[in-house]
């Protein structure tokens, strides 16, 4: 998805919707009527399509297209989705990393009743703060099946300087129908079996959860391989990249061939630039990256290969001119430079850092070993026990990974800093999502200031489904 800042501003013009507010919407809505409301429709709906590999398959899309159409608005202004749910079962919109109000989070009998087939919902909220964001389902394992699309705030100032810009959604696909919740077809139907003591109880269902599938296809913008879309730059352009991983079960490393990279923005937030010749990106987040396009050629910006086909993410950076036709891969070695969290600071301090918070709570990650089932202090949602807070308090959420498998953790609603003790203060950045890796312990706060009920959980979708999640709970909501 490729916009340049002349087509942004024909976008914005043309874009602007009518100013009514719907007396369905939250009182909070009504006091944006002097704000720009702009209005997206969206069905979603099951569809045939064909990623570029020849095969065609049955996703679940929003308006016919995978990913779903990208939504782009300014800082400040009112987006309204107004969503027709055309598919044979329930359905929701999550607005993955926006600390909105909690009516519009998307997230079924949490924060609103699920959409039933054939109804229509209306979301609508601010759009605040600026940064890269994702929206899609937050409904069983529909994510996999397709539905998801990116969600760009432009800032009311623009600090960056660049020539070109492109979106990239990095996307782990089950070619066939239904796509991921194909795996119900590959489980046998049975009580369960193994386990931890006592799970059947704890567990709502009376089967064992989806183990993840075998992606047999890994995507840009809904494109494979060969027909994945080229970035195309002029020798001199300043490029900055948008890379989101709305991916269910895939991280990636990625690297851009005879380039380094500049990490500015981490999950929306700015932050002081930092080069990288490799740059790690796990499910649920997303970083703004910049390069200087100086070295002409064909290169590929590229996933490492890790033995289960994310090597086959290959993204060509194309220099106009060149008439060479082999383009040219990144070499991975060891010793090249992974920027990492320690290693990035926010660009505008947020809170007083000297204080310390007002309460830590322990979160244990585990499971993988022997059970099907994904854990928190030892429990599976929905029998986990709610994190209670008041108005205004500082939480510290301590995690401990006591699995062999990495965990990104994604708190609605809110960003948190990253705390943990070996990160000067001064260092701290705003997160929404945050890998915990197998048997580390690491430490993200955050401010208690958007009263509600808030999902909190391991944005693997298969860990998730399988227990991994709990709900911040504020008292009185």
């Amino acid at each position: 998805m490729n916009l340049n800042r002349r087509s942004f501003m024909k976008y914005t013009a043309s874009t602007a919707a009518g100013l009514w507010i719907s007396s369905c919407l939250p009182d909070k809505a009504i006091s944006k009527i002097n704000q720009t409301v702009k209005e997206f429709h969206f069905t979603a709906v099951q569809t045939r399509v064909n990623l570029g590999s020849g095969k065609d398959f049955v996703a679940w899309t929003y308006n016919g297209q995978v990913p779903g159409p990208e939504i782009r608005v300014r800082e400040g202004d009112i987006i309204r989705v107004v969503l027709k749910n055309n598919l044979p079962e329930d359905t929701t919109i999550h607005w993955h990393g926006i600390p909105l109000p909690n009516p519009m989070d998307g997230v079924p009998n949490v924060t609103q009743k699920p959409v039933a087939p054939g109804e229509t919902f209306v979301y609508e909220f601010e759009a605040r703060p600026a940064g890269s964001f994702i929206y899609h389902s937050h409904f069983k394992l529909q994510l996999d099946q397709g539905l998801y699309g990116p969600l760009i705030i432009e800032p009311l100032s623009e600090t960056e300087a660049y020539d070109q810009e492109y979106t990239l959604l990095l996307e782990d696909w089950v070619l066939q129908d239904v796509g991921g919740a194909a795996a119900i077809r590959r489980r046998p139907a049975g009580p369960m079996m193994g386990g931890r003591m006592g799970m059947r109880r704890q567990f709502p269902t009376s089967q064992m959860p989806l183990p993840e599938p075998v992606y047999d296809g890994y995507a840009v913008n809904g494109r494979l391989l060969s027909a994945i879309y080229p970035i195309v730059v002029n020798k001199g352009d300043r490029v900055k990249l948008r890379l989101i991983n709305p991916s269910s079960a895939t991280e990636y490393y990625l690297s851009l061939a005879g380039h380094v990279l500049t990490v500015t923005h981490v999950d929306g937030n700015p932050i002081k630039p930092v080069p990288t010749e490799v740059l790690r990106i796990g499910m649920g987040e997303r970083y703004d990256v910049r390069f200087n396009a100086n070295n002409p050629g064909k290169w590929l910006l590229a996933a490492m290969e890790t033995g289960l086909g994310e090597g086959m993410l290959r993204i060509p950076v194309n220099y106009r001119g060149i008439k060479r036709t082999q383009s040219v891969g990144p070499i991975f070695r060891q010793d090249m430079l992974l920027a990492n969290y320690m290693d990035f600071t926010f660009a505008n301090l947020w809170g007083d850092i000297t204080l310390p918070p007002d309460r830590s709570i322990y979160q244990t990650l585990s499971g993988g070993m022997h059970s099907s089932f994904w854990t928190i202090n030892g429990q599976v949602y929905p029998e986990t026990d709610a994190l209670r807070v008041q108005k205004g308090e500082r939480v510290r959420l301590i995690y401990g990974n006591h699995s062999m498998m990495p965990h990104p953790m994604h708190l609605h609603g809110h960003f948190f800093k990253i705390v943990n003790p070996a990160i000067p203060p001064d260092m701290w950045i705003l997160k929404d999502t945050l890998i915990v890796d197998p048997m580390q312990q690491i430490a993200v706060e955050f401010t208690a200031d958007n009263p509600g009920k808030w999902l909190h959980h391991c944005h693997n979708l298969y860990h998730m489904e399988a227990g991994m999640a709990n709900v911040v709970h504020y008292a009185q909501s």
